[in-house]
């Protein structure tokens, strides 16, 4: 094989060589996000059943209470579709005004928490 043809292989395996490590790296990125989001998931699911059974102890409000409820969020959008699709804005950092991303609890730019409870950041 002459010397360039070397040189193209090899420059051919180095591409691929890359390639592989790159598509390594995002499944790693992949599953990282995957867990965060599953960990996240069960983090609300823990909040929602403290304050649901909170609700019906103090208020005596009933599951009846809490599916209608449900609904009447569902189609402020006008739509029922188990979604809440009323709030698309992003939400803004209160110390530096950048925006903050969907699931963050602080901002990326300056460091502040961000505001809001424990639903303001699912989006």
């Amino acid at each position: 094989m002459s010397g360039l043809g070397q040189h193209i292989e090899y420059a051919q395996n180095f591409i691929a060589q890359v390639d592989a490590q790159h598509a390594r790296d995002v499944a790693r990125e992949s599953a990282m996000s995957s867990d965060k989001t599953r960990k996240n998931t069960e983090r609300l699911y823990l909040v929602v059943q403290a304050m649901w059974e909170l609700l019906k102890d103090k208020a005596g409000l009933t599951d009846a209470d809490l599916d209608a409820k449900v609904q009447e969020i569902d189609m402020r959008d006008g739509r029922l579709d188990g979604q809440d699709s009323t709030q698309t804005d992003p939400m803004k950092c209160r110390q530096c005004g950048r925006t903050i991303l969907s699931g963050q609890t602080q901002c990326s730019w300056c460091g502040a928490q961000a505001e809001g409870g424990p639903f303001t950041h699912a989006r």
